[in-house]
């Protein structure tokens, strides 16, 4: 069969598709010319489209599966998990000629009257009607009626924000790649759990280094500013962690501005006062004062509370000054010898695969939710012929018996993956095609041994399940009221709530066994864990106002002349915010790839938004149990199940018959 022929099929077939084949070398050499004529495809079905006749208009001519998506959806994938430069040119050199057909799609008045005939003259159910409408919401938002000039500025604008956005994201990852740190003593080592100082170990000799190899990935740095007993190590990571991507040939801060100053081009020209109050059009939020009020409030109540922490710190150690990157070191230590909690100790609780089988018996227990893992003898295929890495694990997964969704995650480190953690959608659903989703993150595997984690790589691990349960759960079949089409800042709160699952004293004394033993992780252990649960939640909340504060600050319609300027106000906002004051060499923004290229543009507050709601619902779970079969049905139906079919305030107020409060989180965070 001729290989277009064979990509095609597994495009088109309903199984889970041979990600192996399609991310094959021989796929890769032909799919820019392969997108081309799939391109082509969509154009021609477009401009037909186009000259539909008004009585023959309904929503089913909108309704269109398109392989074009699937394969553009699919080498992205692959280029945010294995970015090299055989796939990046491909996007590179396709992305542009795409963003000019979407720019062409936007702006077509024909098309947005046709959307408004439909949504004025045809028979309609509630999702349909959700489609349609906020298609036509989009057009006028986009200001449709603007003169051609207008337009093409606008086009433009958009396609070299996407061209910058993909430079932003290429400079992180290599300026992350490219960061190795050797130690060749055990002398600031004493302190590590074994488990990291091994994985540091295998590291280096992959390298021909019998020494300890760190390197950009977050369990990484994690290890050396919270074990390392050495100041002037942990120094030297938290300002490289502070700098990437701000310096030579990956030096970022030329893009930034030209992204801040296109986005807020853009913004005027479709007449709003700057690129925050745009954003927030699709946003529960109703406008940046609002957030920046929020964001303010919350700062002033959690600074006086992050100084008392920072102060019993001092205190307990007899220090008369503390730094920013030492207080990992020193309130872990404050943590095994004041309060009993030793985080060596409890990782060994906390084996990979034991995390595995409890979050899913977690969502198993409040949704009916099973998970079948695929294997030779599920699949038509060689299981190995299917998979695109040896780690990935596929599933099927099953609500009542019923088959909904695929999903696959991709857990485990390796230095050309986009850092971090996200979850994602590959193949969205259409009618009887199944979707997949997909989970991604960067824990370090342990070879020939068990994968240990800490809390927090727990916690993300069911962060990211709550994003994919929010996917597999909609009742919809329609793949436009997607997950990640609800109002972005309630997008986080499934997956926010689900972490309260993963650090629940109840389910941890029950789950929770030791690696080599198997015993029972001890009450004492579980205790202090919770007792210490909220310990630096103030410094953390006070953080992540002041990220959200400065996404905000950035696209207010503030105008940078230059890059000195950029760093100073960058350095002087911080500083006017934060306890611990930065030097120079702090440039995290280079890096900020939430707000530069994760769509979370003026919008970075959402966590803390989705923090205030996912209070105000855990406060229900809590006034019955963790596992009230009833309040997780409620919450199902109510805002899981129904996408972006509701506005977010409305499915709210389903599940709480009242207004968001601010109460129940000031009081879950002791604030």
């Amino acid at each position: 069969m001729e290989i277009k022929q064979k990509i095609l099929k597994e495009l088109e077939k309903k199984e889970f598709p041979n990600m192996k084949f399609l991310f094959s070398d021989e796929v890769l050499d032909i799919s820019l010319k392969l997108l081309e004529e799939l391109l082509d495809v969509d154009k021609k079905r477009f401009n037909n489209l186009l000259k539909t006749e008004e009585k023959n208009i309904n929503f089913s001519i909108f309704d269109y599966e398109s392989n074009l998506d699937l394969f553009w959806s699919l080498l992205n994938h692959l280029s945010n998990v294995n970015s090299w430069d055989k796939i990046r040119k491909i996007i590179d050199t396709f992305e542009p000629k795409l963003i000019d057909f979407s720019n062409e799609v936007s702006y077509s008045k024909a098309y947005f009257e046709m959307l408004e005939y439909c949504l004025n003259n045809c028979e309609l159910d509630i999702d349909q009607t959700k489609i349609i409408s906020d298609s036509v919401k989009a057009y006028k938002v986009r200001w449709i009626a603007l003169d051609t000039d207008k337009q093409n500025e606008l086009k433009k604008i958009n396609k070299k924000l996407s061209e910058l956005s993909t430079r932003f994201s290429n400079n992180v990852l290599d300026s992350e790649k490219e960061f190795k740190y050797f130690l060749d003593t055990d002398e600031y080592l004493k302190e590590f759990p074994k488990s990291d100082l091994d994985n540091a170990k295998l590291k280096a000799r992959e390298k021909w280094k019998d020494w300890y190899l760190f390197d950009s990935s977050a369990s990484s740095y994690i290890s050396i500013i919270k074990y390392c007993s050495d100041s002037d190590t942990r120094k030297y990571f938290a300002e490289v962690h502070g700098s990437f991507a701000s310096k030579w040939k990956y030096d970022n801060r030329e893009i930034v501005l030209k992204i801040l100053d296109l986005r807020n081009k853009k913004a005027q020209i479709l007449d709003y006062k700057n690129y925050a109050e745009l954003s927030l059009e699709f946003k529960m939020a109703e406008n940046p004062e609002q957030v920046i009020d929020l964001l303010t409030d919350l700062t002033i109540k959690a600074k006086p509370k992050a100084l008392l922490e920072i102060d019993e710190i001092k205190e307990y150690f007899s220090l008369t000054e503390i730094n920013s990157r030492d207080m990992p070191y020193y309130s872990r230590i404050l943590k095994e010898k004041k309060y009993r909690l030793d985080d060596k100790k409890l990782k060994e609780y906390f084996e990979f695969t034991s995390i595995q089988r409890w979050l899913f018996e977690t969502v198993e227990k409040l949704y009916d939710i099973k998970m079948k893992k695929l294997d030779n003898n599920d699949l038509s295929e060689d299981w190995n012929d299917i998979k695109y890495n040896e780690n990935i694990e596929i599933y099927e997964v099953y609500k009542w018996d019923k088959f909904i969704s695929y999903f696959m995650w991709d857990y485990f480190y390796n230095p050309n993956k986009r850092s971090w953690a996200w979850a994602d959608e590959v193949r969205e659903r259409f009618w009887d095609k199944k979707s997949i989703v997909i989970n991604n993150m960067s824990f370090v595997k342990a070879e020939n041994w068990k994968t240990l984690l800490t809390l927090w790589e727990v916690e993300t691990m069911f962060h990211e399940f709550g994003h994919g349960i929010h996917s597999m759960l909609s009742k919809s079949k329609y793949a436009d009221l997607t997950w990640v089409q609800v109002e972005w800042d309630f997008v986080e709160l499934p997956s926010q709530l689900l972490e309260n699952w993963s650090n629940n004293p109840e389910t941890i004394i029950n789950i929770a066994s030791h690696y080599e033993t198997w015993e029972k992780i001890p009450w004492e252990l579980v205790d202090s864990l919770e007792k210490l649960k909220y310990f630096w939640t103030w410094n953390f909340v006070l953080g992540q106002s002041i990220y959200s504060i400065m996404d905000m600050y950035f696209h207010s319609g503030v105008v940078f002349k230059d890059i000195s300027e950029l760093d100073k106000i960058f350095l002087e906002k911080v500083n006017e915010l934060s306890i611990f004051k930065k030097d120079e060499n702090y440039k995290m923004y280079c890096s900020f790839s939430h707000i530069f290229d994760w769509g979370y543009s003026a919008g970075y507050y959402s966590y803390t938004w989705a923090d205030i709601i996912v209070s105000e619902i855990l406060a229900v779970f809590k006034e019955s149990w963790m596992y009230d079969k009833e309040t997780a049905t409620r919450f199902e139906k109510l805002i899981l199940w129904a996408w972006s079919v509701k506005k977010a305030s409305d499915m709210f107020k389903d599940f709480m018959w009242r207004e968001i409060s601010i109460e129940a989180f000031l009081k879950e965070k002791w604030l």
